[in-house]
């Protein structure tokens, strides 16, 4: 596991050292430059001192060590080339004809040659470049020095500095932790550094969340006891009238009203489980290509025999024969058209007509389902949305969940429902956008 205090104390300790180095190569440089330019100038200096014109002077010097800090000063006759003069005998450096500054090899050792005329002679002085590149190093090495020394007190303060700056992390960490399941109040984040409260944004933003999910959860269990009531109170009391019959035919009635009842919370669990799956906190798979026409037909082929029984006419109308084709969740989209279709079979009396209808628009596609039943009070058109609702008066084998359902799906899919009375009834339409 990487630890973020780790890397930083690593970088910032390699980023240090890197500067560290850095000034040391820019100073060596600098310096280098200055003694090459302080030894050139001494060069000429020391030629300008020599007698004119030399006469023939013997080897004066011929100690190795002083090689070191001296400067080796060679003179021949112009003439002749014949060598006149020679500080250090050690090495014979080659005549150089050309006046200026020269670098050269002389055994595989670097030197810097000054050569100019000076009456019928040629003077030549020599240094070791390792000379100059030593004085270079000891400068940049004494500028450097103090900042190598200070690296373990820096080494020290910047771990204190990670150490005290990711402390906020940890206090944020120890409030998570001593929170219980219950516990779903915003983590203060006002004293904490810039940089961890987009950290605790987010997470205050995930805990807002959860508690409209505990909220939803818990009045949807409120509502689900509630509603539970009812039928279980009623199957109870059908169950000791089957008890209590005198008669056969009582019997069969009571037993017929028990199945009656257990149909309806049949339906009921049915009906919130759908509503649980439909979860707009779920993820669900919303990408496949739905052809509206084709399942418009296939649901209403599903309750052709429902209808039938009921002496219903059940059709779908088609505005246009090209496929409306739209991207969701084919599951979802079959329940939703099922809930709408069933509730117009469910509320419309016999005789009457229940009609798909699929219409094509620019950039949208329209969905509708219109019934010949009594329609919805203009009060209750809203409220019939919301769970559980059932309009005052209507038959009591309904959940109230079927459009809670509904809207649900259609919220998923970026939809839009309405609902309002037409001329022969209820009318419940749902837009779907398209990019055609």
């Amino acid at each position: 596991m990487k630890s973020i205090r780790n890397t930083l104390l690593v970088w910032l300790l390699v980023g240090v050292t890197t500067a560290i180095g850095v000034a040391a190569l820019v100073v060596y440089d600098r310096a280098r430059k200055e003694a090459n330019e302080l030894s050139d100038t001494q060069m000429k200096q020391l030629v300008s001192s020599l007698p004119q014109p030399p006469g023939p002077i013997a080897t004066t010097r011929t100690n190795e060590t002083s090689l070191r800090d001296d400067f080796v000063v060679q003179v021949w006759d112009r003439t002749n080339g014949f060598q006149l003069y020679n500080s250090h005998g050690i090495y014979n450096l080659p005549l150089t004809r050309q006046s200026g500054f020269h670098d050269i090899y002389v055994e595989s050792t670097e030197w810097r040659i000054y050569s100019t005329l000076l009456g019928d002679t040629v003077v030549q002085v020599a240094q070791l470049a390792s000379v100059r590149h030593e004085l270079a190093a000891a400068v940049a090495l004494r500028t450097v020095a103090p900042l190598i020394l200070l690296l373990p007190f820096l080494s020290v303060l910047i771990w204190i500095t990670v150490r005290r700056s990711l402390s906020a992390v940890r206090r944020v960490a120890a409030q998570v932790q001593s929170r219980d399941a219950n516990a779903l109040t915003d983590i203060p984040d006002y004293e904490l550094p810039r940089e961890i409260q987009p950290l605790t944004h987010a997470f205050n933003e995930l805990l807002s969340r959860l508690r409209q999910a505990a909220a939803a959860q818990g009045a949807f269990i409120a509502d689900a006891a509630h509603e539970f009531k009812t039928p279980l109170t009623a199957l109870k009391l059908q169950v000791q009238l089957a008890e209590r019959a005198g008669s056969d035919e009582e019997r069969r009635q009571a037993f017929a009203d028990l199945k009656g009842g257990l149909e309806r919370a049949s339906h009921l669990v049915n009906q919130l489980l759908t509503h649980a799956r439909q979860d707009p906190t779920v993820p669900r798979r919303v990408s496949d290509r739905i052809d509206l026409v084709a399942l418009a037909r296939s649901v209403a082929a599903d309750f052709v025999p429902i209808a039938a029984d009921r002496g219903i006419d059940l059709g779908v109308k088609i505005t246009d024969p090209v496929p409306a084709c739209i991207h969701g969740n084919p599951e979802s989209l079959r329940i939703m058209l099922g809930n709408l279709v069933d509730n117009a079979i469910r509320y419309t009396p016999g005789g009457g007509m229940v009609d798909i209808v699929v219409r094509r628009h620019p950039h949208k596609i329209v969905m509708s389902v219109e019934d010949t039943g009594p329609g919805i009070p203009e009060e209750d058109l809203d409220r019939v949305l919301d769970r559980f609702y059932r309009v005052p008066g209507t038959p009591s084998e309904g959940s109230g969940l079927g459009l809670a359902i509904v809207r649900q799906i259609v919220h998923l899919h970026g939809a839009e429902i309405k609902l309002c009375n037409g001329m022969r009834g209820l009318q419940v339409e749902i837009t779907f956008h398209t990019s055609i």
